[in-house]
């Protein structure tokens, strides 16, 4: 047993010292695997040399594997060849899907859609057409924010190099039934389309996420309350479901006349197709190799341990691919999978009732994923283990077998009377409803932020000893496991209050504004702006279930991120959607306990929607005018625009002077020439040491007078990359080079934030500027 350990651990070990370097993860993994050498003193000698093997063994694999991770385009190619490789996903106007050139190179694809008729052939697409597909290749992005996710890298991992986005109207396509898996793929893919069709739409995303193993068809308000009440690991095809689908079909083919040990070899055939038409998810491949194993070894009358049988499949597939090892499924997976393969002779002796044991292994599973899970989604759910239990029983006994049932029907009954999708449609729907009602509850989440390596380092410690405590039977685990769950949120939360200095960031909202402010020790948070993203059409066709929300996807990420749970106060320069667009979602998600808004009329419709929206959620409202100003320990605020009666949107910005530890800011929203004039005019002494450049960039704004009284060192502006206002125009930028100002541009080096204390700044630059420069 303990050398499937160590042989797994060490195989770790090499793949992410060749293929990441010396990391935080490299060296918790090597305490963890030098711990369990310990352990063993006596056979130290073997375990040694079966960790250095496998060490050098995997590193040596990791070696090749980024000898091959290599590109055979240059950028330049307008016009690939290449087959269709997955779902073809059609929303709205998007596109999305994955092709395999004729080079045998990976390609994402995404694409605007330009009419309806378009829309209605690219739904005609499958897994296996061939397809001539002309456009323009662009590497991936860098994350442009601090804790963004990093699609380039998630990319990378699959050996993807470019995203083509595609000349739709030129697009030409034809069927292809050559090869084995692309019929599968075919068929998997008409399957799905069948289902969405023919099934409510409430129950539909469900049942292709537990048969077909794809949730992109699940409500989205949906699938977050699952993400975020700990539950989203019922929707992944993991053993549980080939466990169904093998003992049926073992039932069947008996039940055929088909002798034991042929049925036992068909099943070992048919699971890796299983494998193909369930998505292919490491879960799935997990759970599909280890019952081949299982299946295997039952065929010839022999038995084999399961922590053999996951080992065996865990070191198959990284050596397949490496890169796997990266990625959130696969470490939820087999890091579960292992815990409770080791702790389930414990679990069946200890515990006699089947809810006992059901509680054993959730708490367990809960407690290993747990780490893993605050490094991606920042917060945890005090919901979780109690949902888990009532959620498993109802998803693997009634939702599961209805899924399978009704799609088994639905080859040979129409919608109408396939009476497992109508139980679906009655169950789902309602059960979906509560989980949306709870999620919003925010009482019940803890959100910690990014855990720190104290945190974590820590709070890995005392889980694993509590866990060890609780297998040898000690009364006081769960007082570990408490003092666990304490230090990481205590750790987490007590950090910022000790930081004397402040944080000012600028986000990269693209075409938009969005600041952030966290004063010494945190005592307030500020956020100026939430940016906001322009939609053009009202058309029906181009209406996506999926929509960015610049709010939501950068704002309120980032502030999770940070561990922070309150805004106190929130201030929108003026009304037009670049600067409030993401109020809405932030607002949903972040209790915001004041807002500041520019005096004068309010006109526009979302405008007054938005702060209908905010005072029934509590937020207390003020307009706010030349003069306001207030005091937070040593930083002062004040408001030196509007005045109230400007007739322009832009010049009724409210325009904020800053002083923290020292550093004079100056927020000037989107205010131009004339709101400019009237200003220095006001204040002739005005100064500051940063500008936020108005109107990001404008060259109706920034004037040479303003520059000249103002004299800031620093310049901020934010832009959005290529954005057809031409912003900052030239003039603009050239202007505060000439008077040696240094400029900082979002649409040029993303976010970035001004580490500030007495009178020091420090600016720390997102991984987008890095990247760009490697590059």
């Amino acid at each position: 047993m303990v050398y499937s350990v160590i042989a797994a651990i060490s195989s770790v070990l090499g793949l992410v010292f060749i293929l990441k370097g010396p990391s935080l993860s490299f060296y918790i993994v090597c305490i963890a695997l030098l711990l369990l050498l310990c352990m063993h003193v006596k056979s130290i000698r073997i375990n040694g040399l079966i960790a250095v093997s496998f060490f050098s063994l995997y590193a040596g694999i990791g070696t090749l594997a980024e000898a091959r991770h290599v590109s055979v385009y240059s950028g330049d190619e307008t016009v690939i060849d290449a087959t269709i490789h997955s779902l073809v996903y059609v929303d709205g106007d998007s596109l999305s899907m994955k092709v395999k050139s004729i080079q045998h190179e990976m390609i994402q694809v995404h694409g605007f859609i330009e009419s309806e008729a378009q829309q209605a052939f690219l739904r005609t697409l499958a897994p296996g057409d061939l397809c001539r597909i002309e456009g323009k290749l662009r590497s991936p992005r860098s994350p442009t924010n601090f804790y963004q996710f990093n699609y380039k890298t998630f990319l990378y991992e699959q050996n993807i190099h470019w995203i083509m986005t595609p000349n739709l109207s030129s697009l030409t396509c034809k069927s292809s039934s050559s090869g084995f898996y692309n019929k599968i793929q075919a068929f998997r893919s008409q399957q799905i389309k069948q289902i969405v069709e023919q099934a409510e739409e409430s129950s539909a995303g469900i049942i292709v996420a537990l048969v077909f193993g794809e949730r992109m068809f699940v409500e989205k308000d949906v699938l977050r309350a699952y993400q975020s009440l700990g539950v989203i690991h019922l929707l992944a095809v993991s053993g549980l479901h080939v466990g169904l689908v093998v003992s049926v079909l073992f039932f069947i083919l008996l039940r055929s006349g088909i002798t034991r040990e042929r049925a036992l070899e068909l099943l070992c055939i048919s699971l890796p197709i299983y494998m193909i038409i369930a998505g292919g998810a490491p879960s799935v491949v997990r759970a599909s190799f280890m019952t081949i194993v299982v299946l295997l070894f039952l065929r010839f009358k022999q038995t084999v341990p399961p922590l053999i049988s996951i080992t065996a499949v865990f070191l198959l597939y990284l050596a397949l691919k490496p890169f796997a090892l990266f990625q959130l499924g696969f470490q939820l997976s087999f890091l579960t999978s292992f815990v409770l393969i080791l702790s389930a002779p414990i679990i069946m002796n200890r515990y006699s009732h089947n809810i006992a044991r059901l509680a054993a292994v959730t708490t367990l599973a809960q407690l290993a994923s747990l780490p893993l899970i605050l490094l991606s989604f920042y917060r945890f759910s005090l919901l979780s283990l109690l949902l888990n239990l009532i959620y498993i029983p109802f998803i693997s006994f009634v939702v599961l077998p209805l899924a399978f049932l009704g799609v088994l029907c639905s080859l040979i009954l129409p919608s109408n009377i396939n009476l497992p999708f109508l139980l679906l449609e009655m169950t789902v729907p309602p059960v979906h409803e509560w989980l949306v009602r709870l999620d919003g509850f925010s009482l019940f989440t803890v959100l910690t932020g990014k855990p720190n390596a104290v945190a974590l380092f820590g709070s890995i410690l005392l889980f694993t000893a509590s866990i060890l405590l609780w297998e040898a039977g000690k009364r006081g685990w769960w007082k570990l496991l408490i003092c666990g769950l304490l230090w990481i949120v205590i750790s987490q939360w007590a950090g910022p209050f000790l930081k004397k200095e402040a944080v000012v960031t600028m986000l990269d909202v693209g075409q938009g504004d969005s600041f952030i402010i966290e004063l010494p020790r945190r005592r307030e948070v500020y956020v100026i702006d939430a940016g906001g993203t322009l939609h053009f059409s009202n058309e029906k066709w181009r209406e996506r279930s999926s929509t960015y929300d610049v709010g939501r996807d950068v704002v309120v990420d980032y502030l999770r991120a940070k561990g922070i749970r309150k805004v106190d106060t929130l201030i929108l320069t003026h009304g037009h959607m670049d600067h409030i667009g993401g109020a809405f979602a932030l607002a949903d998600e972040v209790p915001i306990k004041k807002l500041l808004y520019s005096a004068g009329t309010v006109e526009g419709e979302f405008e007054q929607a938005l702060l209908r929206e905010l005072y029934k959620k509590g937020t207390k409202i003020h307009f706010v005018s030349k003069g306001d100003a207030w005091r937070a320990q040593s930083s002062r605020f004040i408001v030196l625009s509007p005045s109230g009666d400007e007739q322009d949107l832009n010049n009724r910005s409210i325009v904020l002077f800053a002083e923290i530890e020292g550093v004079r800011l100056l927020f000037t929203g989107d205010l131009e020439e004339e709101g400019e004039r009237v200003l220095i005019q006001t204040f002739p002494d005005l100064q500051a040491d940063i500008l936020k450049v108005g109107h990001h960039g404008s060259k109706t704004s920034t004037t040479e007078a303003f520059i000249t009284q103002v004299q800031p060192n620093m310049g901020l502006i934010s832009a959005g990359r290529n954005n057809r206002f031409n912003h900052p125009h030239p003039e603009v930028t050239e202007r505060l080079f000439d008077h040696n100002i240094q400029v900082i541009r979002t649409d040029l080096e993303g976010a970035v934030q001004l580490h500030l204390y007495q009178e020091k700044m420090k600016i720390i630059f997102s991984s987008y500027k890095k990247a760009e420069q490697q590059d």
